[in-house]
């Protein structure tokens, strides 16, 4: 059985590289258009926020996908 803890871990491994990656992003691009930088940080944080939860949500419907087709006993046909 697969276990759907693993994908949350990668979900949150994964999250947290997608997540700081888009804050560089974001911000390095903000801070080109925006004179104050908190502006520029608070909307990078969004971004990286978002980019976060994307990468865990990915990764928990996949762990719910691969162990659905991965026990093919368990479902009903």
């Amino acid at each position: 059985m697969v276990s759907i803890g693993l994908f949350l871990g990668l979900g949150v491994l994964f999250g947290t590289l997608g997540g700081t990656t888009a804050y560089i992003i974001f911000y390095r691009e903000y801070i080109h258009h925006f004179v104050d930088a908190g502006k520029a940080r608070g909307m990078a944080l969004r971004g990286a926020l978002t980019a976060f939860l994307f990468f865990l949500a990915l990764s928990v419907i996949a762990g719910l996908v691969i162990s659905y087709f991965a026990m093919p006993q368990s479902r009903e046909r």
